[in-house]
């Protein structure tokens, strides 16, 4: 919250560089003079002892202090110029304000967006002033000069001391008088679509009233969203703002114009979109979808072609989530349906970010779709709607986003070699995860290096199988072992038992390769690590495949009795009906380690 508005004005008074100059004009010439006429009235005996030469250094100490108490001074001006109501709380999201071209004065319509935010958003968020303007001069190719303005407000936002998670940045159409909005998200790890980005613009009259400013709460509530621990924020800041515009969007009057209305159905179904994300809730996606398709009733192709696009895409994006949670393709192939509509217009001469941004959700609905069918059209589409992405999220341009898109290139390679005899396509996999490393680094996000990282230990061990020697298991262990430097326990516990999982998976390859045990035991740990977070009452599935691995390291040992235990486990869950090739392959293990049982016995 902002301090205390006397203090501003004091510390404003305090810290203003031209009072500052003229303060220490005021007192450093004085002293310099005084010190020369002092040393005039000097009695000759004491000249001689301090020549005129020695008085040179202590004039230039006195100066050099000047200079330094200006630097410092300065420093805490334009600090405070640009965060004028100091550092967010920790642990708290932070809503940054950015001043408007061609507001007045006072700031009276930076001074509405404040309150309206603060009062619908409650005290959950900050909501803070920004001591900068940003606006998309527009000249040339409009996108391109709002890319520039957001990299600023990147730097704004990443500010070590005043970490934002949010800022809402824009200027006064002079013409039509109305406010136009746009929106920067800090780089959020681990989370896609909280990438560096600007949402198309949204316009609002200057004295708006409850329901745009309810759209405005929405649409920042959701740029906002925190990605780790976001279950509180959801709960506190994103569920009030969708009840309160679902009640709005539900008495929509007749004499609301197409264009609030539209606004007001898509910032309603961003929210329950959100809110369906995070709480894996289809309800919450249901009704987004619902109120997507509504709000295409009211933006129109032929009226406003590039809001029909965006709602489009967002309509997509909803469909690919229910999809996730359901066993069939219909969602998925709506949601692909969905962004070939949007490209028709969010085409690459348009509006080249968005067209690349539309190819990365298309390729990753047909990724998805490819993973649930036999054959290889679909991960096919992927790997081209992928690589058209990567024509305009450059790595010069979009760093974060290039590397999101190699890896995105990276898993439809990896699934496509999955399916094929030859590994021509697996060591595409390894190069596109390699070059997403290059920008996916742990120091700028962690979680998204860690991810990557899993991804090409799990590449590398795949074409370990088809090597005679052992260089490709080895450096997918290394590879599993650095995502475990961030996917920790504490952190993700389910990724890191994966990652454990994998692990083991590599460390058994190799052991039965080389004959060692110590592989083979270390290939035990990270299993029976993986099955502390893996429990079969939280995902039965991925418990009873990690007994089976578990069954299979052990056996390689010679612990029988141990492997069939932990086969015997894992077939209390997997079932001929339901999880077919799983029950085939632990019952097999079974058998044979139960013959190899009876075998020994009969010897004996």
């Amino acid at each position: 919250m902002p301090s205390d508005p006397a203090r501003n004005r004091l510390l404003v008074t305090l810290l203003d560089p031209a009072k500052i100059i003229a303060g220490l004009l005021v007192v450093v010439v004085p002293v310099v003079i005084s010190v020369f006429k002092l040393a005039e009235k000097l009695p000759d005996s004491i000249k001689h002892q301090l020549p005129p030469e020695q008085l040179t250094p202590i004039v230039t100490l006195l100066l050099w202090m000047a200079i330094a108490i200006a630097l410092i001074l300065w420093n805490l001006w334009r600090d405070h110029r640009r965060h004028p109501d100091g550092k967010p709380k920790p642990g708290m999201v932070a809503i940054y304000v950015a001043e408007l071209k061609g507001d007045d004065k006072l700031g009276s319509h930076r001074n509405h967006i404040l309150l309206s935010l603060r009062r619908d958003l409650g005290a959950s968020v900050q909501i803070l002033r920004a001591g900068i303007e940003l606006h998309a001069q527009e000249k040339g190719n409009p996108e391109d000069d709002a890319l520039t303005a957001n990299r600023t407000g990147q730097r704004y936002l990443n500010h070590k001391k005043y970490r934002g998670d949010l800022l809402i940045w824009g200027q006064i159409l002079q013409e039509s008088k109305l406010v136009e909005l746009r929106f920067t998200s800090r780089a959020h790890d681990a989370a896609e679509q909280k990438r560096f980005t600007f949402t198309e613009k949204m316009l609002l009259a200057p004295d708006f009233g409850p329901e745009l400013a309810a759209a405005l709460a929405s649409i920042a509530a959701q740029l906002a969203l925190p990605a780790k621990n976001p279950g509180k924020y959801v709960a506190d800041v994103l569920l009030p703002v969708a009840e309160k515009l679902s009640k709005i969007v539900a008495k929509l009057p007749a004499s609301m114009g197409p264009e609030l209305r539209g606004l007001l159905l898509r910032s309603y179904a961003n929210a329950e979109r959100a809110i369906g994300d995070q709480r894996g809730s289809s309800n919450a996606l249901n009704r987004a979808i619902a109120a997507y398709r509504s709000a295409l009733n009211e933006y129109t192709q032929e009226r406003v072609p590039l809001e029909w696009a965006a709602t489009q895409n967002n309509l997509g994006i909803a469909l690919q989530r229910l999809g996730e949670h359901e066993r069939g393709t219909e969602q998925l192939e709506a949601a692909v349906a969905a962004f070939r509509e949007a490209l028709k217009e969010r085409s690459r001469e348009k509006v080249p970010l968005e067209w690349a941004t539309v190819q990365n959700n298309l390729g990753c609905a047909l990724l998805m779709l490819g993973e649930r069918e036999s054959g290889a059209e679909h991960l096919e589409a992927a790997i081209e709607a992928f690589r058209e992405a990567l024509k305009e999220r450059t790595r010069e341009n979009v760093p974060l986003d290039w590397a999101m898109v190699q890896n995105n290139l990276g898993n439809a390679f990896q699934r496509l070699g999955q399916r094929e005899s030859g590994t021509e396509h697996l060591e595409a996999a390894v190069a596109a995860y390699r070059e997403a490393l290059k920008e996916w680094t742990r120091e700028k996000v962690p979680l998204d290096w860690a991810t990557t990282q899993n991804n090409l230990g799990a590449v590398l061990t795949r074409l370990g199988h088809y090597e005679s020697g052992t260089e490709r298991l080895e450096a997918a262990v290394a590879a599993f072992r650095e995502a475990l430097k961030e996917w920790t326990r504490e952190k993700v516990p389910l990724y890191w038992a994966g990652t454990q999982n994998n692990l083991g998976n590599a460390l058994l390859r190799l052991g039965e390769r080389k004959s060692r045990k110590g592989h083979l035991e270390a290939a035990v740990v990270a299993y029976r690590e993986a099955l502390k977070e893996w429990t079969r009452e939280r995902v039965p599935l991925s418990w009873a495949t990690t007994q089976n691995n578990l069954g299979t390291a052990l056996a390689s040992m010679g612990k029988l009795e141990e492997a069939a235990g932990s086969y015997r486990l894992a077939l209390q869950v997997l079932t001929p009906e339901n999880h077919s090739p799983f029950y085939t392959m632990a019952a097999g293990n079974l058998v044979r380690v139960l013959d190899k049982q009876c075998a020994g016995k009969e010897i004996e």
